[in-house]
């Protein structure tokens, strides 16, 4: 299992791109929108060209705040389309392994007519997602987020099958969904392709260090190595000894 740390592209260029060379720790580069709109392209392939050069292939995470790729709204659903493509264009730069996205489901606003949000976002946002995708070559990432369980996620993966896979977050899982994280990955193993990883205390999503929360991460691996399953393992977290405190634990858990 490959295992990489999520470094914002601004942390990245201005900060961590040293760090990452010398660690040979391929990063799950996060695009958001004051970036997208901040920097020029020809700084985005000058770091592009560096981790090529020293064959480091990045996964990246596609801009997110405030988007709702199957919003009601059809105004608020064209403008967050537009946010992930403008996204999906950038990271063609980077030739990336996989892109990671969200939904933009919330049950505030999708809780009773979650049924309508989901048939857009299968019949609408989603083909044409994956068809820009196509265009650039690479693949999908779906990550659960605030979706209610897994059986309401399953037919989206089950209809796209071989374009688009499942992101994992057992942390999200835990706290924002209404089963436990090995209840969805029961449910959706097959589709799985990148597990992000970071913990909590089972109340709020903490982004603590791997092992330092409530997560079952011991479980984890062991269905996974019972189904020998080899996701991208993505650290998310805060701060810089966190991720390292990750790293440490998530090799120990790979060895075994």
């Amino acid at each position: 299992m490959k295992i990489r740390v999520t470094v914002p592209f601004e942390e990245l260029y201005n900060k961590y791109l040293p760090e990452v060379l010398e660690r040979r720790i391929p990063p799950e580069i996060t695009l958001k929108a004051e970036v997208l709109d901040g920097f020029d392209r020809k700084t985005f392939k000058e770091v592009s060209g560096i981790l090529k050069g020293e064959g480091l292939t990045p996964t990246i995470h596609l801009p997110f705040m405030d988007l709702s790729l199957a919003a009601l709204d059809p105004w608020i659903r064209k403008v967050s389309l537009k946010r992930l493509f403008q996204g999906l264009e950038m990271a063609s730069l980077f030739e990336p392994e996989l892109c990671v996205f969200h939904s933009g489901y919330h049950p505030d606003y999708h809780r009773e007519p979650k049924k309508e949000w989901r048939k857009i976002f299968l019949e609408e946002s989603l083909p044409l997602i994956l068809e820009r995708a196509r265009d650039f070559g690479f693949k999908l990432a779906l990550e659960n987020v605030f979706e209610p369980e897994p059986e309401f996620m399953k037919p989206i993966y089950e209809n796209f099958s071989g374009e688009l896979t499942w992101c994992f977050d057992p942390a999200h899982a835990r706290v924002f969904s209404e089963k436990d994280e090995m209840k969805w990955l029961e449910v959706l193993y097959p589709y799985l392709s990148e597990m992000h990883c970071h913990d909590n205390l089972g109340k709020w999503d903490d982004h603590l260090a791997v092992g330092k929360g409530v997560i079952k991460f011991r479980e984890i691996f062991q269905f996974l190595k019972e189904r020998n399953l080899s996701p991208h393992l993505t650290i998310e977290a805060k701060k810089k000894e966190e991720a390292l405190l990750s790293f440490a634990y998530l090799k120990s858990l790979v060895k075994k």
